[in-house]
């Protein structure tokens, strides 16, 4: 069987208005009656905890543009995901924003099983990968090379942006949700599985993933349920008291030897390093916390501290140490104070983001249904993530 085609999504003429801090996160005019394909898919064991914290619904109180964006900056709305006929949960989830090394942005439509890839000089979308082994967070290596945690197999993939393969097309483990069971071959971009267990069990789900100037890549491994595994799977990586272990590991350079290193955590989610590879931030969003550690050549981590009491899904970093967190829409953090310095309302929650272009100076979300951006005074930190 040949790819699907791909297709190419209408840019949204003009800005959608900044929300007020203190507006529900989705916009008036976007009632289910009105415009289903704007609403967040329900929350499912099939997702992470979105936490909103903020605004009328309480936690954070309402705060304006952080200075790290112009005052008069707007959320521009690029793109909404379609609802395939096989959709899980019968919305679209994107998420894994990663930035290509010409700017490109690269993210998962979880739902519907792709990897779309944003062209930034021609303001386009397409499907760059389908079906793409449920993949999930995502970065690229210093060979270019798009790493992502892919979710289905609990497998972490090497995918090149330039070869294809030609495979059996990839038989669902449930087939009574998602993708379709088709038979006969496909030709996808080729991928090599760096990871497939831990101690020859399966991991929990890896979930987002940060790759060091070494090429060490260090991943977190929380366990949500999913409706594409095989029915009735419960976690292989457990405790002593048989819950599942929700855990951040290292993957040496090498590629060669996976190693936990954190072992006290809630639910790590997202991950982002300096560019240095000396500092390391994981959001714990089931504690509604964000610690740092020093990085160690061996990639164990050491120093845990406190860098804010909010919790993220994915997040990532400026050049001037600020950090960005899906919680509540986009809380922006200061890593050398922990105080938080402005927040971005996006019209739908954001689950992960990338600062991409050409000079990494534009702010991109992937928000539930939709795909945004917004013009920022700053640049990336991390040019791949």
């Amino acid at each position: 069987m040949k790819l699907p085609s791909l297709f190419t999504l209408a840019t949204v003429a003009g800005s959608l208005s900044l929300l007020a801090a203190d507006q529900p996160a989705t916009p008036p005019s976007a009632s289910p009656s009105q415009n289903p394909a704007l609403q967040p898919s329900a929350a499912t064991t099939g997702q992470p905890p979105a936490p909103v914290r903020g605004g009328r619904r309480g936690g954070l109180p309402p705060m304006g543009l952080p200075p790290t964006i112009a005052p008069d900056a707007k959320v521009t709305k690029l793109a909404t995901l379609p609802t395939e006929s096989y959709t899980v949960d019968g919305a679209p989830f994107t998420e894994g924003a990663s930035v290509a090394p010409n700017g490109d942005i690269y993210f998962v439509e979880q739902n519907s099983n792709k990897i779309m890839h944003w062209n930034v000089a021609d303001k386009t979308l397409s499907v760059f990968m389908h079906p793409a082994g449920y993949s999930n967070g995502m970065a690229f290596d210093s060979k270019g090379n798009l790493i992502s945690c892919a979710d289905e197999r609990n497998e972490l993939w090497s995918i090149s942006l330039t070869e294809k393969e030609t495979i059996p097309y990839p038989q669902p483990l449930n087939p009574a949700f998602g993708d379709p069971n088709r038979s006969g071959n496909i030709t996808l971009p080729k991928h090599t599985v760096l990871v497939k267990d831990y101690q020859g069990k399966l991991l929990g789900g890896p979930n987002d993933v940060w790759i060091r100037p070494d090429g060490g890549m260090y991943l977190t491994d929380p366990f949500y349920a999913r409706k594409w595994w095989a029915p009735g799977r419960q976690s292989e990586q457990v405790d002593k008291d048989g819950k599942p272990f929700k855990t951040v590991f290292f993957l040496s350079p090498d590629h060669k030897t996976l190693t936990r290193v954190v072992s006290d955590y809630n639910t790590p989610n997202g991950i982002i390093g300096t560019p240095d590879g000396k500092t390391l931030y994981v959001a714990d969003i089931g504690a509604n916390e964000t610690y740092g550690f020093d990085i160690q050549p061996d990639g164990s981590l050491t120093n845990k501290r406190l860098i804010c009491k909010i919790g993220s899904d994915g997040m990532t970093l400026d050049n001037k140490g600020n950090l960005y967190l899906s919680s509540g829409g986009v809380q922006v953090v200061d890593t050398k104070t922990g105080e938080r310095i402005g927040s971005i309302q996006v019209p739908e929650q954001p689950a992960n983001m990338a600062f991409g272009g050409p000079d990494r100076s534009t702010l991109y979300f992937t928000a539930r249904t939709g795909f945004y951006s917004i013009p920022t005074l700053v640049k990336g930190a991390n040019t791949n993530k």
